[in-house]
């Protein structure tokens, strides 16, 4: 089935389209979008017509003017923010967009559509260019046109916004908290946005693909709309230009992976597992199978928590610690386990047993070397004695951890704050919701600290940042995914929708609001939306619709009496370990409750 034709049918239909690869370019649309303000002004010399589209979006701008104008040149200027006198900033901070562009007139012609000039530095071979039949485009919330003869009342401006196809009305999200609700936005709308190049890329300084950027971008987008075509095309550009840090390249089968789990199709598994599998045997590991290598911990460099003691190998470069670390490692057994699970997907016996083993190998190596067995915490590597936020969420996020130490190391993540970057969040939302401290995780996602989304926001922002403030990150972007974390965690855990067999066959809902009285979503998957409102009082209360052919189970938190109730009916013995109650669930409407 063509996929521009199937976008028009029903999302089953379209989802449910098997082999869907990179071998077409993902298409683009085009979105018209007025102004949401305008104002006359005059720069001093000029009139001047300034807009306002209410967000930021990659494009370029339609101006049609009140008459024919001679042969001349009208000044139009482009930008994501704001100065202090309300102007648009003309010197931005690091790499916030700003653009100023002659626009040539042509006698007779009124219709004009800006074109923009290539940046010199987009012209790496690693950065993605524009479509021909889109043109150059570049990030913009406002506009100016200035020039003799303009007349702001008359004259027209529209935001010409490229995106890859996005059907906001898949997803939903809200909540008893608005400032949940407006960082959901902030990264939904990051989603539609920054998708304008086909692939997913690092921001507007580089328009590069990384790998850890394109996961959480993977999970993110996948939270808002299911179709997968973006993170395959991402994927096969990062095969064939893959980067430098230790952890990214790890992060590829977690990609294939996540894909596999979302579509119930290993398309992009087949198509790279021998490459893959190449790449990773040429790691070099000690004889009790852990990877030595450098790792990048963090970025940027200030958002290391001090590992290592702040202590860093000159001989490596950006990668840093001890050359047998926790962190690097942490990602490399959770990378091997998931080239078992890629390969057992296949069919690909003896290499299943073979990561299998490998896995087992290095994450009892893993806990033997690392953990503390004083302090009950993770160092930061081989030979290092002090303990890191990084050397202690990622193993947390991943399931490492020995049961008997999670709480202790629990605590220390939860102590740390948000001592990590907007990469790092990702893991550290995920390693505080394994632990059951989902309502630390909310109260991080809903801070208006300048470690924050909320930051991003006050600042003007509509999409989220490359860094917390300039402050990390002197060249920061204000188009950058990666920092769209919430996302994800909003519909993988608050929510706590997530596939718990290939095209989510079977689904797991499994709410983690933390102190929220009540949030309501939708989340969409290639077998149609699931749609959920949870009441968190003394009466834990779920209100769940399954797509129908599909099933799974219901986790909620133990409630006093520890009864829990499904569609009217006591469950007799609800399964359950400590502090939640679960029963499996069919397709169609239910209704549960922990009491």
């Amino acid at each position: 089935m063509n996929r521009l034709l199937a976008r028009s049918l029903p999302v089953v239909a379209l989802l449910l389209v098997r082999g869907a690869t990179a071998a077409d370019p993902v298409p683009l649309v085009t979105d018209r979008v007025p102004p949401v303000r305008t104002e006359a002004r005059n720069d001093g010399k000029a009139p001047v017509l300034f807009a306002d589209f209410g967000k930021d979006a990659y494009g370029t701008l339609e101006i049609v003017l009140p008459w024919e104008p001679p042969a001349g040149s009208l000044t139009v200027r482009l930008g994501e923010k704001l100065d202090s006198s309300g102007a648009i900033d003309r010197k931005p901070p690091g790499s916030v967009s700003f653009r100023e562009v002659a626009l040539v007139t042509k006698p007779g012609e009124r219709t004009y559509r800006l074109q923009i000039p290539r940046k010199p530095r987009h012209n790496d071979r690693r950065a993605i260019g524009v479509r021909p039949d889109v043109g150059e485009i570049a990030p913009f919330r406002y506009a100016e046109i200035a020039g003799e003869g303009i007349d702001p009342a008359k004259t027209a401006l529209t935001q010409l916004a490229v995106h890859a196809p996005f059907d906001e009305g898949l997803s939903a999200f809200s909540s008893s908290d608005s400032k949940l609700d407006a960082v959901w936005d902030l990264c939904k709308h990051t989603m539609k946005a920054s998708s304008a190049f086909g692939v997913f890329i690092d921001g507007e300084r580089e328009r590069i693909p990384y790998e850890a950027d394109a996961y959480i971008n993977q999970l993110s987008f996948a939270a808002c709309d299911p179709d997968p075509r973006l993170i395959r095309a991402t994927f096969d550009r990062l095969m064939a230009y893959p980067t430098w840090p230790t952890e990214w390249l790890l992060h590829m089968p977690m990609i294939a992976w996540s894909d596999y789990m979302a579509t119930g199709d290993p398309a992009i598994a087949a198509k790279q597992f021998d490459v893959l599998k190449k790449r990773f045997l040429a790691l070099k590991t000690t004889p009790d199978g852990l990877l030595v290598a450098g790792a990048i911990v963090d970025w940027p460099q200030r958002e290391r928590d001090g590992y290592n003691g702040g202590v860093a190998d000159p001989g490596r470069g950006q990668q840093v610690g001890p050359v047998v670390n926790t962190v690097a490692n942490a990602f490399y057994c959770h990378a091997l386990d998931r080239m078992g699970r890629l390969a057992s997907a296949l069919g690909r016996k003896e290499d299943a047993a073979d990561f299998d083993a490998r896995a087992k190998k290095a994450g009892e190596s893993f806990n033997r070397v690392f953990l503390d067995p004083k302090t009950g915490l993770y160092t930061d590597g081989e030979g290092s004695t002090h303990s890191s936020l990084h050397a202690n969420m990622f193993p947390l996020a991943f399931g490492l951890v020995p049961k008997d130490r999670i709480a202790k190391v629990a605590d220390f993540v939860k102590s740390r704050g948000m001592a990590c970057s907007v990469y790092g969040a990702q893991y550290l939302l995920e390693a505080l919701m394994a632990a059951g401290l989902d309502a630390d995780a909310v109260s991080l996602m809903t801070s208006q600290g300048p470690r924050s989304w909320h930051h991003m926001m006050d600042a003007g922002s509509t999409m989220t940042w490359e860094a917390w403030d300039p402050s990390v990150k002197p060249n920061l972007t204000w188009n950058h995914a990666w920092g769209a974390a919430p996302a994800n965690i909003i519909s993988r855990y608050v929510l706590g929708i997530r596939p718990m067999e290939p095209g989510y066959a079977k689904i797991l809902i499994a709410p983690q609001p933390g102190g929220l009285a009540w949030v309501r979503g939708k989340v969409p998957t290639v077998r149609g939306p699931v749609e959920e409102k949870v009441t968190n009082g003394e009466v834990f209360r779920v209100e769940v619709s399954l797509p129908e052919g599909t099933g799974g189970e219901a986790v909620l938190p133990r409630r006093g009496r520890g009864e829990l109730v499904l569609d009217g009916k006591t469950v007799g013995s609800p399964s359950g370990v400590g502090k939640t109650v679960r029963v499996a669930i069919a397709g169609g409407k239910h209704v549960l409750e922990s009491r």
